[in-house]
């Protein structure tokens, strides 16, 4: 994904949900009485892009994201949520050169040889898979009904991430089956984070949102015992941090009572 589109990326993040909101009453609809707090499980999905550092950092360049959460809102407004995150790149790693030196030529232009001797036009990106589980507080403001406003989570749970090769222009014996494993970095690890966002819950079943920012601290280690180009594995413990800009799309499943009046 190129520049512009990351830049549009992040800007529908935030444009998109004031837009539903601004879309939430039809006109010419009086509303009496008040809205009440529900409590309601639901499924959400969400993307966005994310953006690593520390250690994970110095390997990847940024990256897309994808999550799928199952939540409880309770009528105190607590948050609970298990959450899957799948997060994946293209051609994102920065240091591809030097992990696949052994395999490259040895001039100016290194290239990969392919199975056919032609440049194999190898590329690297990340793929990331996590789970975890988040206890949360959704605080309503003063413009908003009292199941939408700002909320804060803490998450805690597990990560993989590493590095998958693909030959873009032809066959690579080498870095195909078992040979990836000795190239792919895969690191493993506990992880923590903290999402602090705004939860829309519509009168209307269709206009469920959230919109937010995540941070992740992770502390990871080799989960390979050998890697080619080190000619050893690693036992060191790495610090992978990401901020992930996230827009999320919420499917409750309540069936609630009509708690105001509409008429025309």
């Amino acid at each position: 994904m190129n520049k512009h589109l990351k830049i549009i990326f992040i800007v529908a993040i935030f444009v998109f949900p004031l837009v539903c909101f601004s879309q939430e009453d039809d006109k010419g609809t009086k509303i009496v009485g008040n809205d009440t707090t529900i409590s309601t499980p639901f499924f959400a999905g969400a993307g966005g892009w994310t953006f690593p550092f520390g250690d994970m950092g110095k390997q990847y360049k940024s990256f897309f994201n994808i999550d799928a959460n199952l939540g409880w809102k309770t009528k105190s407004n607590w948050l609970y949520m298990l959450d899957f995150a799948f997060q994946f790149g293209s051609n994102n790693v920065k240091n591809i050169d030097g992990i696949l030196s052994t395999l490259e030529t040895d001039d100016q232009n290194s290239f990969i040889v392919s199975q056919d001797g032609t440049d194999a036009g190898v590329v690297g990106y990340n793929r990331n898979l996590s789970l975890s589980f988040g206890i949360g507080k959704l605080i309503p403001l003063w413009f908003s009904n009292p199941n939408s406003g700002l909320f804060i989570t803490l998450n805690g749970g597990y990560i993989q991430h590493q590095i998958i090769y693909q030959a873009t222009l032809g066959k690579v014996p080498q870095l195909e089956g078992d040979y990836a494993y000795g190239y792919d970095r895969q690191m493993r690890g506990p992880m923590v984070s903290s999402m602090i966002g705004y939860m829309h819950i519509s009168k209307k079943s269709y206009a469920n949102w959230y919109v937010g920012a995540q941070f992740y601290a992770a502390f990871t280690k080799m989960s390979r015992k050998y890697q080619f180009d080190l000619m050893s594995g690693d036992n060191t413990l790495h610090h992978d941090y990401m901020l992930s800009l996230k827009l999320g799309w919420m499917f409750p499943f309540f069936g609630r009572s009509a708690d105001k009046i509409y008429f025309y």
